[in-house]
């Protein structure tokens, strides 16, 4: 109890350093501060809240925001429902990233590794390689992530444990097991 007890007060205490940042200015540590609520409580609501709320308010009101068809395009990617392309789309674009499209990639992957927790549900599933020939692997083109996650898969270890011991930020770990289920190179054990 002690542990959850602890957590809980790291999480309110980053909430409110958060809202400091904002409150002076500071949105880019802001939103940082905020990431570092949802790694310890992935999917929190209020620092979701906080991260939608900071991004509407510095959005740019004038005809700068006409200058800035990416965001335009992820936008209306995420309003017709494909938040997995507006990310790739993001993080893909070559250049300088701005505020507030780092904003956005934040507000995006906060959203889909909850859609990723969902799909999965408990994390305490075993994988399993399917049944997939290593010729049909290897046309699959798996990127080295998820490549390096398939070859730690036992059919012993738990999906939380794999993705602790990866040292792969859980964002892209849950991502690849995600990507690699509805490929249909793993299954997940209860």
């Amino acid at each position: 109890m002690a542990g959850k007890a602890s957590t809980a007060e790291q999480v309110s205490q980053l909430l409110q350093k958060g809202l400091e940042f904002y409150g002076a200015g500071d949105v880019a540590r802001a939103f940082l501060t905020w990431r570092e609520v949802l790694d310890l409580d992935p999917g929190n609501a209020e620092a979701l809240d906080y991260m939608r709320d900071a991004d509407r308010r510095t959005r740019p009101r004038s005809s700068e925001e006409s200058r800035r068809p990416l965001l335009d395009d992820a936008r209306r990617m995420l309003h017709d429902g494909n938040p997995e392309e507006a990310l790739e789309l993001l993080t893909s674009a070559p250049g300088n990233r701005t505020l507030e499209t780092e904003a956005m990639i934040e507000l995006l992957r906060a959203h889909l590794f909850g859609h990723y927790r969902d799909a999965l549900g408990d994390l305490s599933g075993v994988p399993r390689v399917a049944s997939v020939s290593a010729a049909n692997l290897q046309s699959r083109n798996l990127p080295p992530s998820a490549g390096f996650l398939l070859s730690m898969i036992d059919g012993m270890t738990p999906l939380s444990d794999l993705i602790s011991v990866s040292g792969m930020d859980r964002f892209e770990a849950l991502r690849s097991v995600f990507r690699m289920r509805e490929a249909g190179i793993l299954e997940l054990a209860a």
